[in-house]
């Protein structure tokens, strides 16, 4: 008997291992399926891929839910229906970003398109304008044409960089979204978003043809201070996605050559527009046949100015007092006051390219230079005058005195 009743007692001994075993086995099986497909639905390429997990996540819930309450106690805090809850938002999130990426192609390949168009109308004329250019001889009807082109070509640069514009805005505010790090899904996502806008060769594009469009127009002050106030911005949007741009295409070697070269090519168009700036200035002194420096940043503008002024102030006694006021005249009145002043020094000072202190210092030495002139002569006109009506009022006196003394005046 004793015997029997040990054998009865190992049997349920063995019974018991046997269910427990098994609750053990039917809770990991689970773990492992329910996170294969949490890692599925973030590798997931496409909307299809998201609805086949979405398949097989109703196929795991149908095959566990008879052990729900053995999950409950297994999950704790989460419980068998909140995993699934989270489960199926997941893969809804995930069919939302592939829905929202296929209204983006359709966006994309209206954007394309217009792109394209303007790509193709900017390099026409861009190749028509150099031709003009370089015709020596042009009657007012080439002018007229030519003026035309350049205001066509202006307007189709404005309207193809704010597109461009438009997706790095949208680019910064989906980065501005996401952790520090992208995942490999995040990843993807966004590359498909930004090959299929072509967003580097459109970058690349309107880079080479505002730099090219420096080359072949002659501005006025107000254009290139525009174009550089849009070459400000357009830069601080780019550098505001290209660190993660690095990121997204870490491993891709070309788009790390493509970063580089636009890079390069924001440098090398601010340097354009710059140069065209001190270039402009240098014209207005050089036209008056001002001997300035040349100058191509402001510390040798500055240097420039201060240095011809110190000249002139030193050669006073050598070129006399009225050619010296003449040439303080052309310098100080004509050229910085009425024209750089005005047109450029505000352009300068917004774009950190002088200070007001470099201002500051340039009026300063234009009043020492006034100073050492001393008080500006009187015209001849005006000693002419005064000597004339001296002897008009004086040969009236006498007149007037003979007449009395002889008895005239009656």
């Amino acid at each position: 008997m004793k015997k029997f009743i040990g054998i009865f007692i190992l049997i349920l001994i063995a019974y018991n291992n046997y269910f427990c075993q098994s609750d053990y086995e039917i809770v990991q099986s689970f773990k492992q399926k329910y996170n294969t497909l949490m890692e599925q639905i973030k590798k997931a390429e496409s909307l299809d891929d998201c609805n086949s997990i979405y398949s097989r996540a109703k196929e795991l819930y149908e095959e566990y839910s008879r052990h729900s309450s053995l999950l409950d106690n297994s999950l704790y805090p989460e419980s068998f229906e909140s995993s699934f809850e989270k489960l199926f938002n997941a893969i809804s999130l995930r069919q939302n970003e592939f829905t929202q990426i296929t209204e983006l192609k359709t966006e994309i390949v209206n954007l394309k398109t217009e792109l394209t168009e303007l790509n193709e109308q900017n390099k026409d004329l861009l190749a028509r304008i150099t031709v003009l250019r370089r015709q020596v001889d042009k009657d007012a009807a080439t002018i007229a044409a030519l003026n035309n082109m350049i205001a066509q070509l202006k307007s189709n640069l404005e309207k193809r960089d704010l597109l461009i514009r438009d997706i790095i805005d949208s680019l910064i505010l989906d980065f501005a979204q996401v952790s520090s790090s992208l995942n490999e899904a995040e990843k993807l996502s966004y590359r498909m978003k930004i090959d299929n806008a072509e967003l580097f060769f459109n970058i690349e594009r309107t880079l080479v043809d505002n730099i090219q469009f420096m080359k072949v127009t002659e501005l006025k002050p107000e254009d290139i201070a525009e174009i550089k106030k849009h070459q400000v911005e357009f830069n601080k949007q780019w550098k505001r996605i290209s660190p993660k741009l690095s990121e997204i295409y870490l491993d891709k070697k070309e788009k790390e050559v493509q970063l580089a070269n636009i890079n390069n090519l924001f440098y090398e168009w601010r340097n354009r527009i710059d140069k065209e700036i001190w270039n402009a200035i240098y014209t207005e002194f050089r036209s008056k046949e001002l001997p300035v420096l040349p100058f191509n940043n402001g510390e040798e503008f500055v240097y420039s100015i201060k240095s011809f002024v110190e000249d002139e102030i030193k050669n006073m006694e050598i070129k006399g007092k009225d050619k010296s006021e003449e040439v303080f005249k052309t310098f100080s009145d004509t050229v910085y006051y009425e024209k750089v002043l005005p047109e450029w020094i505000p352009v300068l000072i917004d774009n950190n390219m002088i200070t007001e202190a470099d201002k500051d210092t340039i009026e300063a030495q234009l009043m020492n230079w006034k100073n050492k002139l001393g008080p500006e002569e009187k015209s001849k006109w005006y000693y002419w005058a005064v000597i004339l009506l001296v002897a008009v009022v004086a040969g009236y006196l006498i007149y007037y005195n003979r007449r009395k003394t002889y008895g005239l005046n009656n």
